[in-house]
């Protein structure tokens, strides 16, 4: 079956020997009607469900010939029996490539090309898949394969209680051979084989080759040598040798840490900018801890000429001088005082956005103009988020495959769908989408909208103005973030969505990664 037919891909993610797909099955779960392509927002043409989506990953043919219609059958039933592989839908043998789908991860990543880990991290990484690997021989198949391409059917699970290094294709298994002691032993070294080349690569970021074993951290080469010279008699052999290094230090119990990443653009449409992003983040050093803190901030400016680029960069110096000199600076001289959510609540927050809303309705009457601005701003102390919004400017928290807009839109267009007028999709398009009754500028008593959230390792949040979220449907948002390897190529993937999407507005996004 040609694999083209059944899923619509929608990134790719190229490594040296194969390619990862991020993909929709074009089959819908709910009517069961198999689609030419999908809808622009993912979803079924027939019952407007939403497809599903899926992992896909190409790569050349097995050595050891096709497996059967009954390996396959039973590989893929092992893979929903354990937590460290990945949930296998089909695994497609078409033409010279061999296609293995399994049930979408969330955010992932691979594991070529990513971080260089401690040998307690490798060792921790290598026993998980070690056990995944006993987990197989005791129901009939061995991994079987050693080398580059077998690092590459592995990824990284980001955030969350399933994270840690998973098995993404089980495509190259074999039927373990119990009758033949010769190719079983053969069969067990290479899969200890494998282990000892997946300890080198997560400890180096290098491939192993005989001469390239010194290079490993010197606690690993004596079991990367032992198994590379089939010394271990198994894995649970290899299990056990390692389990003699002495224990890892326990990790120390740290603040969460953000990092981010920024965009903006005028879009297709317009020459001028007038949207404006503000982000800062510092640690705060007190009694030997570190508290986090970062702030962030994005405002769409209105006004038309330059009034609306002049209101969104007011709105940004001003909330941002307001945070920095009432609160974050005279903190920062107080070694001794701990820095705590407490010391900056929703209400600090609200106060700074109402100055910006005085110091654009002093400049609108002094010069005549009409100026106005939405803003969102965010601002994280340790593991504690508040959120900050007026009018359609977003924040939204991605947290274990679910995105939620934590903030709500002040226009009418928003009321309708709360209403159930319209539905989500028909808003994108409605005439009247950009008119928002709540803006900074217009009133002098503005209400602004705050909340918070308790933070945790994994969870993204995504800030941006209408320019982005009216041409990106949520569900491409939370795919962009999930699937991008880091903050900045989430913006910049989401900024070239919107562009491509027709880029109607200005656009800017910033996207924050809690650690």
């Amino acid at each position: 079956m040609d694999p083209r037919r059944k899923y619509t891909v929608l990134t790719a993610r190229e490594l040296p020997r194969s390619v990862y797909y991020d993909a929709l099955d074009l089959v819908c779960l709910a009517c069961g009607s198999l689609q030419q392509q999908s809808l622009p927002d993912g979803t079924c043409r027939q019952c407007h469900s939403p497809l599903q989506p899926v992992l896909i990953h190409e790569r050349r043919p097995r050595s050891n010939g096709q497996l059967t219609e009954t390996e396959v059958e039973g590989l893929i039933r092992l893979s929903a029996g354990h937590p460290h592989i990945l949930s296998h839908q089909a695994i497609i043998q078409y033409q010279e490539n061999v296609y293995t789908v399994v049930e979408h991860p969330g955010r992932w990543g691979v594991v070529v090309r990513g971080r260089q880990q401690s040998p307690g991290e490798a060792v921790a990484s290598a026993v998980q898949i070690g056990r995944t690997l006993l987990y197989l021989h005791d129901r009939g198949f061995a991994h079987s394969e050693v080398g580059g391409a077998s690092i590459e059917s592995l990824v990284t699970i980001v955030g969350g209680a399933d994270g840690g290094v998973k098995i993404a294709d089980l495509s190259t298994c074999v039927r373990l051979q119990a009758d033949d002691a010769q190719a079983l032993r053969a069969q067990i070294n290479s899969d200890t084989a494998f282990l000892a080349w997946l300890l080198f690569y997560l400890s180096t970021g290098k491939e192993l080759s005989r001469a390239s074993i010194e290079l490993a951290p010197a606690v690993l080469q004596p079991f990367i040598e032992r198994a590379m010279q089939r010394q271990y008699a198994s894995v649970e052999d290899m299990l056990a040798d390692l389990s003699s290094l002495p224990a890892t230090p326990p990790a120390i119990d740290r603040p969460l840490k953000p990092s981010h990443g920024q965009a903006t653009h005028p879009g297709k449409k317009h020459d001028r900018n007038e949207d404006a992003i503000v982000t800062f983040t510092f640690d705060k050093q007190q009694e030997g801890e570190s508290v986090p803190v970062g702030f962030y901030l994005v405002a769409d400016g209105m006004g038309g000429h330059d009034a609306g680029d002049l209101a969104s960069r007011t709105v940004n110096q001003t909330v941002t001088d307001w945070i920095i000199q009432v609160k974050v600076l005279p903190d920062l001289g107080k070694a001794t005082r701990w820095l705590r959510v407490e010391d900056v609540p929703g209400e600090l927050l609200s106060r700074a956005i109402k100055e910006a809303n005085e110091m654009l309705l002093s400049h609108g009457k002094a010069h005549d103009s009409d100026l106005g601005s939405t803003v969102t701003a965010v601002l994280i102390i340790g593991d504690v988020a508040t959120i900050a919004n007026v009018g359609d400017s977003r924040t939204y928290l991605l947290r274990q495959g679910r995105l939620e807009q934590i903030t709500q839109d002040h226009s009418l267009v928003a009321r309708l769908v709360d209403a159930g007028v319209i539905g989500p999709q028909e808003a994108r398009k409605h005439p009247q989408r950009s008119h928002i009754y709540r803006c900074l500028g217009h009133e002098e008593d503005v209400e602004v909208d705050v909340f918070t959230r308790q933070l945790q390792a994994g969870d993204a949040l995504v800030l941006c103005s209408d320019g982005l979220w009216e041409m990106v449907p949520d569900v491409e948002i939370q795919r962009m973030v999930e699937s991008a390897r880091s903050p900045q190529k989430a913006c910049d993937a989401l900024v070239e969505a919107a562009n491509r999407a027709g880029g109607e507005d200005n656009i800017a996004v910033i996207v924050v990664e809690i650690e």
